[in-house]
Protein backbone atom coordinates (compact mmCIF):
# COMPACT_ATOMS: atom_id res chain seq x y z
CA UNK A 1 0.00 0.00 0.00
CA UNK A 2 1.26 3.18 -0.85
CA UNK A 3 0.19 6.50 0.96
CA UNK A 4 1.10 10.12 0.03
CA UNK A 5 2.12 12.91 1.87
CA UNK A 6 1.10 16.24 1.09
CA UNK A 7 1.97 19.65 2.81
CA UNK A 8 4.65 17.81 4.67
CA UNK A 9 7.46 19.85 5.57
CA UNK A 10 9.18 17.58 8.48
CA UNK A 11 8.52 14.29 7.81
CA UNK A 12 9.89 13.61 11.19
CA UNK A 13 7.45 15.84 12.72
CA UNK A 14 3.02 16.29 12.56
CA UNK A 15 2.93 19.86 12.22
CA UNK A 16 -0.93 19.83 11.48
CA UNK A 17 -0.66 20.62 7.70
CA UNK A 18 -0.09 17.16 6.53
CA UNK A 19 -2.30 15.37 4.06
CA UNK A 20 -2.49 11.58 3.57
CA UNK A 21 -4.08 9.88 0.87
CA UNK A 22 -3.72 6.30 -0.26
CA UNK A 23 -2.78 5.75 -3.74
CA UNK A 24 -5.50 4.60 -5.99
CA UNK A 25 -3.27 3.84 -9.01
CA UNK A 26 0.70 3.48 -9.51
CA UNK A 27 2.21 3.28 -12.88
CA UNK A 28 5.91 2.66 -12.41
CA UNK A 29 8.64 3.19 -15.01
CA UNK A 30 9.15 0.44 -17.12
CA UNK A 31 12.97 0.05 -16.78
CA UNK A 32 12.71 0.97 -12.98
CA UNK A 33 15.60 -0.77 -11.48
CA UNK A 34 15.84 -1.37 -7.79
CA UNK A 35 19.19 -2.70 -7.76
CA UNK A 36 20.79 1.15 -9.53
CA UNK A 37 18.23 2.95 -8.86
CA UNK A 38 17.92 4.00 -12.50
CA UNK A 39 14.42 5.55 -13.40
CA UNK A 40 13.34 5.72 -10.20
CA UNK A 41 10.14 7.67 -10.70
CA UNK A 42 6.51 6.89 -10.22
CA UNK A 43 3.40 8.39 -11.49
CA UNK A 44 0.78 8.00 -8.53
CA UNK A 45 -3.02 8.60 -9.26
CA UNK A 46 -4.62 9.76 -5.63
CA UNK A 47 -7.56 8.10 -3.86
CA UNK A 48 -9.08 11.34 -3.15
CA UNK A 49 -8.83 14.62 -3.69
CA UNK A 50 -6.43 16.69 -2.09
CA UNK A 51 -7.52 19.72 -0.18
CA UNK A 52 -5.39 23.27 -2.12
CA UNK A 53 -3.76 25.27 0.60
CA UNK A 54 -1.03 27.35 1.26
CA UNK A 55 1.11 23.91 1.76
CA UNK A 56 -0.58 21.81 -1.74
CA UNK A 57 -0.90 23.72 -4.87
CA UNK A 58 -1.24 22.67 -8.74
CA UNK A 59 1.58 22.77 -11.34
CA UNK A 60 0.87 23.25 -14.86
CA UNK A 61 1.66 20.47 -17.07
CA UNK A 62 3.77 21.22 -20.52
CA UNK A 63 1.19 21.69 -23.47
CA UNK A 64 4.48 19.87 -25.19
CA UNK A 65 6.95 17.51 -24.93
CA UNK A 66 10.62 19.00 -24.07
CA UNK A 67 13.26 18.77 -26.35
CA UNK A 68 15.64 15.80 -26.18
CA UNK A 69 18.20 17.03 -24.06
CA UNK A 70 16.21 19.32 -22.12
CA UNK A 71 17.29 19.04 -18.20
CA UNK A 72 14.52 18.69 -16.17
CA UNK A 73 13.95 18.84 -11.88
CA UNK A 74 11.76 16.38 -10.00
CA UNK A 75 11.87 16.60 -6.14
CA UNK A 76 11.27 13.91 -3.57
CA UNK A 77 11.92 12.35 -0.37
CA UNK A 78 13.56 8.43 -0.62
CA UNK A 79 16.72 7.33 -0.73
CA UNK A 80 19.16 8.17 -3.53
CA UNK A 81 21.54 5.12 -2.77
CA UNK A 82 21.02 1.52 -1.34
CA UNK A 83 22.79 -0.62 1.19
CA UNK A 84 21.25 -4.10 0.46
Amino acid sequence: RIQVRLGEHNIEVLEGNEQFINAAKIIRHPKYDRKTLNNDIMLIKLSSRAVINARVSTISLPTAPPATGTKCLISGWGNTASSG
